[in-house]
């Protein structure tokens, strides 16, 4: 196959996958959506172990996001793209190293600072959002 529909498929995934990131924690905790989809009355485990899923989707999606870009990059696709749409994918790459490492820091049970972190965990994945949106509207 050719680099074209690697790219191209490989940011369908990560737009989707972006979407499942974000509302996962939300489906792992008890929240409104989660006991109206029906899925908090099974939680057994604590809230860290259950959010397995979101942090190797994060992980995934990081991969995937660096995988897109390699391609594209590889491809000459960068000629015929709008500067300022890479210019955000750019920016969105870097914040998703950022949002891994909040991430691992979260892990951690013990964490003192563990409000001030999230807050950071979630802006961060709001600017990551609005950021990719940019580059997608740019760039499609």
């Amino acid at each position: 196959m050719n680099s074209f529909f690697y790219t191209s498929a490989s940011a369908w995934f990560a737009s989707i996958l972006i979407g499942v990131e974000i509302l996962l924690p939300y489906l792992l905790r008890r929240t409104r959506l989660s006991e109206a989809l029906g899925v908090a009355q099974g939680y057994v485990k604590p809230y860290l172990q259950r959010m397995w899923p979101h942090y190797w989707a994060g992980y995934l999606l990081l991969l995937l996001s660096f995988v897109h870009a390699s391609i594209a990059m590889n491809a000459g696709y960068m000629k015929r793209a709008n500067r300022m749409g890479l210019w955000f994918a750019t920016g969105a790459l870097g914040l998703l190293f950022l949002q891994a490492a909040l991430g691992l820091v979260l892990q951690d049970p013990k964490l003192e600072a563990r409000r001030l972190v999230r807050r950071w965990h979630f802006w961060t994945m709001l600017a990551i959002a609005v950021a990719v949106a940019i580059h997608i509207w740019l760039n499609a």
